[in-house]
């Protein structure tokens, strides 16, 4: 009896519950506890800490990833950080941003002259417009007292009985000088209003050879004027010519004149499609004449396709593929009679004489 009860013990419990045909669930708890005793017979299925779990997760995690501070990204494939090939892309964008910067910044400061870089064979002339002088380079480098000169001889000028001996020594010829005080006597120069300097804008150019200051702002008669300021030695004088817009002929005068001898005319000039359709437009190309005041305006012409027909073009930028075309050109030229089957209103331009209305050289 008692080796009966012993074998008995002996079988496993699952034996027993196939054997004794107990319920369900008594058989998985036996399971359970069957399970339990395996797992404690086997070290490596042991419970472990929280701790150590963490350490065999970091330690995966660097075996696959390639360490510990791999930074990766990417797509699966390439799974690869800051690489080479990237670099060169960055690099080969920010190049060229560079260098049209440095284009810029040296036109804004009108094409100065930089060293060539010692040692480096790279000549950073190129960039900046080589070893150009500007004629107007006397002015901006010299635009605080240039600007405060031009202000101080606009306010002498702008005195009230004027003396040609006092003017003389402030304009750019002592003929300039005389039509300055005839033209304060005639009551056509009122003087300038500088009670506010910082209403006063100025731009630098230049004429030929010759350099000039523009300074703009209203008269005391509250209408615009613009005064050009040349440099003679090393001082700065005022262009009376340029800043009257004087004309040997005013352009309101001369729609019906029949001219004696060519004229110099300080104007606007314009060009539109429509302007070429008043003759035969394969010979003639046809541009506005206008006033300073563009209150008055005569027609002129010169040879289509000729010196002066694609000089005034190229200065509008007329008929060309980049950029706008202006709407007016400061100019000062010569105009001669048209031929006789044209009307009263209409001349011929004979000469190109400056893209503004200052000279080269004082008449």
């Amino acid at each position: 009896m008692n080796k009966e009860r012993d074998e008995k013990a002996n079988l496993s419990e699952s034996k027993r519950v196939r054997s004794s045909g107990s319920s369900s669930r008594e058989a998985l708890h036996l399971k359970r506890q069957q399970l339990l005793r395996e797992m404690q017979s086997n070290e490596d299925a042991a419970p472990i800490s929280v701790r150590e779990q963490v350490a065999r997760l970091e330690k995966r995690s660097e075996s696959v990833s390639g360490g510990p501070d791999e930074d990766s990204w990417g797509n699966g494939k390439g799974g690869r950080k800051g690489s080479p090939w990237m670099l060169w892309m960055i690099l080969g964008l920010i190049i060229p941003v560079v260098l049209v910067g440095l284009m810029l910044a040296s036109r804004s400061l009108n094409r100065r002259t930089i060293d060539n870089a010692a040692g480096t064979g790279i000549d950073l002339n190129i960039l900046s417009g080589g070893e150009v002088e500007l004629p107007e380079d006397w002015f901006i480098d010299n635009s605080i007292s240039t600007h405060r000169d031009g202000l101080a001889i606009l306010e002498a000028l702008s005195q009230k009985q004027l003396k040609s001996e006092k003017v003389q020594p402030l304009v750019r010829s002592t003929e300039q000088a005389n039509y300055l005080v005839s033209l304060q006597e005639s009551g056509h120069w009122p003087g300038m209003d500088l009670r506010n300097p910082r209403d006063l804008r100025w731009t630098y150019g230049s004429s030929g050879e010759v350099g000039y200051m523009a300074i703009n702002g209203v008269r005391r008669d509250f209408h615009d004027f613009r005064a050009y300021f040349v440099q003679q030695g090393d001082e700065v004088r005022l262009d009376v010519d340029a800043t009257s817009v004087r004309s040997e002929v005013r352009i309101e005068d001369l729609a019906g004149k029949v001219l004696d001898e060519e004229v110099i005319v300080r104007c606007w000039l314009i060009k539109k499609p429509n302007f070429d359709a008043r003759s035969d437009q394969t010979r003639f190309s046809w541009y506005q004449i206008l006033s300073s005041d563009e209150a008055d305006f005569v027609w002129a012409y010169c040879e289509t396709g000729g010196l002066l027909d694609e000089i005034f073009r190229e200065k509008l930028n007329y008929g060309r593929m980049i950029g706008e075309i202006k709407e007016k050109l400061r100019v000062t030229i010569k105009l001669g009679n048209a031929s006789k089957e044209f009307r009263d209103d209409e001349f011929r331009v004979v000469e190109f004489l400056a893209d503004e209305w200052v000279l080269p050289t004082a008449r």
